[in-house]
């Protein structure tokens, strides 16, 4: 949204004594990026905030608007002139409009919402946005995920190298997250070394599959400063609406707790959250079922394992082989007669050896369609129906 808004400010300034060229230039944009063009537009000039639908709807009518202006006085009328007529007496949005240069509206606006330092935008900007996305994933019943960054061994970075050095990490940092979201996307500087990303109509699995990416761009980066090299890697957390949390705090809280297990996890992962295992009802689950790790090597392959319970967010299951805490793995349950096809993926959240070459491994699940989320449920009513009776 960013690279947009970068756009129509240059086009304004480009084009600031020709309405013409300004709508047509305005126009391509529109057609290339969609409707959400109009919303920043509108927002740019008026600040008035809009969903795209709406706002594309309206710039129509403000086009439409400037040529019957324009025929009326039998002469040009600025497009700015005919949005504030607009607004005032046909939409009656704004009440007391205040005219302002707006390469100093621009500048005074700058400075609250982005961080001078890395581009993002600030924390006070970041508040506001969640609390609209997550009424806006509420409204139209589309998820939306948090990605919430540390960068590893910071302060150790400052302490080694000096906070100059620190700034040229944070500001490289920034700016591979800038070039990998989308332009709907919101990354903001936390605090620190703190980076979190609003994901809107991105469900868990995506925004792990982001976080994973980011986090390997960070870690190949090839950084240098004053002909020292700085090795950089950095640590993340995922919490998603509506199925971890449908308050922008609880969001906020559980991604920051996906991160310090990943961060207590050895550092340099991405973690999903998951809520606490006691908190669902478990039944004893014994199966053999197909485990396959997820990443980017063609090397890992599936293994057998015998699960031990199960539960609507996850299950248990022994290895002989060992997985680090985080891994993403992929997963097939048999149920009944039956074997689940469809995909389930699932994080481990649990590491326990109960001898030097059996453990118990704990896996969160982090989606599976509507029919197979059924099934499952299903076959748990039924068992514990049956415990009960």
């Amino acid at each position: 949204m960013q690279l947009i808004r970068n756009n129509i400010l240059k086009f304004l300034s480009r084009y600031a004594d020709d309405d013409k060229k300004l709508i047509r230039a305005f126009d391509k944009l529109i057609k290339k990026e969609g409707g959400q063009v109009c919303s920043v537009i509108l927002h740019v000039l008026t600040h008035l905030d809009l969903d795209a639908e709406r706002a594309e709807t309206y710039w129509r009518e403000i086009i439409s608007h400037h040529e019957k202006m324009a025929n009326a006085l039998g002469r040009e009328v600025n497009l700015r002139t005919a949005i504030c007529d607009y607004f005032c007496s046909v939409r009656k949005s704004l009440k007391s409009p205040v005219v302002v240069e707006i390469k100093v509206f621009e500048e005074k606006l700058k400075s609250l919402q982005y961080d001078m330092l890395t581009g993002l935008y600030t924390r006070s900007s970041f508040d506001e946005a969640l609390v609209k996305e997550v009424a806006r994933a509420e409204r139209y019943e589309v998820d939306l995920s948090l990605l919430f960054f540390d960068i590893d061994n910071f302060k150790k970075i400052n302490d080694t190298y000096g906070h100059i050095a620190g700034d040229y990490v944070l500001k490289s940092v920034s700016q591979i997250i800038i070039k990998a979201i989308r332009t709907s996307d919101i990354a903001a500087r936390y605090g620190g070394e703190e980076i979190v990303i609003i994901l809107p109509t991105t469900g868990k699995v995506d925004a792990l599959a982001l976080g994973e990416r980011i986090r390997n761009k960070v870690q190949k980066v090839k950084l240098e400063h004053d002909g020292k090299k700085i090795n950089v890697t950095m640590s993340g957390g995922v919490a998603s609406y509506p199925i971890d949390a449908n308050q922008s705090t609880d969001l906020i809280e559980f991604a920051d707790k996906a991160l310090y297990m990943a961060k207590g996890s050895g550092k340099n992962k991405i973690c999903t959250y998951s809520e606490d295992k006691r908190r669902y009802l478990r039944i004893n689950f014994n199966r053999q079922i197909q485990v396959r790790p997820l990443g980017f090597s063609d090397k890992l392959e599936s293994m057998e394992a015998f699960t031990k319970d199960l539960c609507e967010a996850g299950l248990l299951f022994e290895s002989e082989s060992k997985m680090d805490i985080g891994t993403k793995v992929q997963l097939h349950i048999p149920v009944v007669s039956s074997v689940i096809q469809s995909l389930i993926l699932g994080t481990v959240v649990r590491v326990e050896a109960y001898n030097s070459h059996q453990y118990d491994i704990g896996v969160a699940f982090l989606e599976m369609d509507k029919v197979t989320r059924k099934e499952v449920t299903s076959y748990l009513a039924s068992h514990l129906i049956k415990a009960y009776h």
